[in-house]
């Protein structure tokens, strides 16, 4: 027997969507079980995990839980943050396209913002922002690539919604080496 595990989220298409305690996915399904709205079901359990209950009798710990309901996750932009501008870079720095940990990683302007030439917007966008290494930032420095003779490996874009920004994509991937057997059928290849 196991540790009691959390529950992967699946929305009614089966994609995955969010990790939740296995309480609250308990709690959810006999809460909402006659509500087509807002319901979840409990579509899996873990093998080797449960609670003993009234009467000393075991009760299995939902390992997935899929929503009654469709909810949209993908859309057409995707917001800018530190951590989806590592994600569409692939945490490679896009000067010398070596690839490190978020620890070691930080952002660098393109055209810095001391040279940046269009007053009425910001420098910091998807289209002026990449992934850097601390050593190639401070090589640049507030210089454009040109000046400090370094190219880029790709060039900065605005990225479309897909699973590897959710949230859960990053979960998944941390816990990569331990994903529950009982997730394997509906976490596929989450990096896409």
């Amino acid at each position: 027997m196991r540790y009691h595990n959390d529950c992967l989220v699946l929305n009614a298409d089966y994609s995955p969507i969010g990790i939740i305690d296995w309480r609250k996915a308990m709690v959810w399904s006999f809460r909402y079980t006659h509500s087509n709205y807002s319901g979840i079901e409990i579509i899996e359990y873990y093998a080797d995990d449960y609670i003993v209950g009234a009467s000393n009798a075991n009760n299995p710990i939902p390992a997935v839980v899929k929503t009654n309901k469709y909810f949209k996750i993908n859309g057409h932009s995707v917001n800018f943050s530190r951590k989806n501008l590592f994600i569409r870079d692939d945490y490679t720095c896009q000067y010398c396209g070596q690839k490190h940990p978020v620890n070691q990683l930080t952002y660098d302007h393109v055209i810095p913002k001391s040279k940046w030439p269009h007053p009425k917007q910001t420098a910091t966008s998807w289209t002026n922002i990449v992934t850097a290494c601390f050593k190639c930032n401070c090589r640049k420095g507030s210089r454009t690539p040109q000046q400090a003779n370094m190219s880029l490996k790709t060039k900065p874009f605005i990225p479309r919604k897909s699973n590897k920004y959710l949230h859960v994509t990053h979960q998944i991937l941390t816990i990569r080496k331990n994903i529950p057997e009982e997730w394997k059928l509906y976490v596929g290849d989450m990096s896409q």
